[in-house]
């Protein structure tokens, strides 16, 4: 017999951009049938009640960029040196957090996403639904590369990076990451500033290395995400194809046009720049940067970072949440994704803009909108209920005032139904 669920909403938020206040809606067997105001949608008599009358209804979270790797360190040493069965280990856990915090969709550049995913889909564990990319792609001395270690050592057992220099060799990357079952591949096109030979502004692979990534991905039909802090480096990603640009603190008018033009979705991973990860780990000084408001380079760097993703949001570029945790300690899983959500709005962004960045346009850059992303009848049941409302104060989107959080057929959290006990 089927499962039904009637959800009665003080408001739903429908991941669109939509609100519905007095909402209903019906869910049958983990798929929404219906969705609508109040007494427009009929109700099964048999069905179970969720009550949210005085709270917020939206759809689950979607982060784009997560790094389910299991390290325990911000290190990048120890990334690599760390027990790889121990990092597996980790990584489920990892992966609860995220759920813990109302996410049920991810993006994953780890070895252990594409080993979670299968758990997943297999019904071995909970989890919420991941595009996996498998390790991602750099050039030796690379962002993602551990100088000081031999490079046996980090293509065996680097938690989420492989190393792979000039178009041959990327070419045969490609086609080992659509082997083990990658969704998408991920590239660093520049360096991140781990160590003095790969700054951001350092330009890691070019337009003829970018294109074979690119062409060969699309041969098995599979998107390619550009970690591009450089404006070079973003001109020739975005000339080369990719489908979505990972940081992207440095752009132009060119790059947002050619980003509005051809669909490319923009995943700024805000919190990193804004937060106190760069009180901590303060970049190395960039060209022009005195023409930005602030006392100390921090500040003047911060407020071009803040400057930058205003224009891209101005310009109609689309906009998708990724937190990029890869470390529970400095980039905690879930709460980076919260975060950067609120950053989004203290940046200047309307909440109702953030809501939507943070669903239906992270399914987009995920290309899972036809299962998820927003409440519409034939779309997965992932969704959220907030005890709050989020277009009011988008802080009350926090992981102490989620009442229930369901995706498709696994209910994670139960603070509403009667006589079920809370599962967290």
């Amino acid at each position: 017999m089927s499962k039904i669920t009637v959800v009665q909403a003080g408001r739903l938020l429908d991941g669109t951009g939509q609100a519905i206040d007095d909402a209903t809606m019906v869910v049958r067997d983990g798929t929404i049938e219906a969705v609508g105001p109040r007494g427009s949608v009929a109700v099964p008599p048999d069905a179970e009640r969720v009550d949210a009358g005085d709270m917020t209804v939206m759809p689950g979270l979607i982060d784009c960029h997560t790094h389910l790797g299991g390290a325990s360190s911000p290190n990048y040493t120890t990334w690599v040196v760390e027990d790889d069965l121990r990092q597996a280990i980790l990584s489920g856990q990892q992966m609860r957090a995220l759920m813990e915090h109302g996410v049920t969709t991810i993006r994953d550049i780890s070895r252990n996403g594409l080993r979670l995913k299968w758990a997943v889909n297999n019904g071995h564990m909970e989890g919420p639904r991941i595009v996996a990319c498998g390790p991602g792609l750099s050039r030796t001395g690379g962002h993602g590369d551990a100088h000081n270690l031999p490079c046996d050592m980090i293509q065996r057992s680097h938690p989420w990076a492989m190393l792979a220099d000039g178009p041959e060799e990327l070419r045969k990357s490609v086609r080992l990451l659509n082997r083990m079952g990658a969704d998408a591949v991920k590239i660093w096109a520049t360096g991140g500033g781990m160590w003095d030979k790969e700054l951001e502004t350092d330009q890691h692979y070019d337009f003829e290395e970018l294109c074979m990534v690119v062409r060969e991905a699309a041969m098995v039909k599979i998107p390619v995400l550009a970690h591009a802090e450089s404006l070079a480096a973003a001109k020739d990603c975005l000339r080369a194809g990719v489908a979505t640009l990972e940081h992207g603190e440095e752009l132009d008018d060119e790059c947002r046009r050619m980003m509005v033009e051809n669909g490319v979705i923009h995943v700024p991973t805000l919190q990193l720049f804004l937060g106190p990860w760069f009180d901590e780990y303060p970049p190395p000084p960039r060209e022009g940067l005195e023409n930005y408001r602030g006392d100390t380079m921090v500040e003047k760097e911060k407020n071009r970072v803040a400057d930058n993703f205003t224009a891209s949001r101005l310009a109609g570029v689309t906009i998708a949440v990724g937190s990029d945790s890869f470390s529970s300690i400095d980039v905690p899983y879930g709460a980076s994704t919260l975060s950067e959500v609120h950053t989004m709005v203290e940046t200047g962004m309307p909440e109702s803009d953030a809501i939507v960045a943070a669903t239906l346009n992270g399914a987009k850059a995920l290309r899972v909108d036809h299962l998820t992303g927003s409440l519409e009848a034939g779309k997965a049941a992932d969704f959220l209920v907030v005890d709050g409302d989020p277009l009011d104060d988008i802080r009350s989107l926090a992981q102490d005032r989620l009442r229930y959080v369901r995706r498709g057929e696994q209910l994670w959290l139960d603070e509403l139904t009667p006589h079920r006990s809370p599962t967290r």
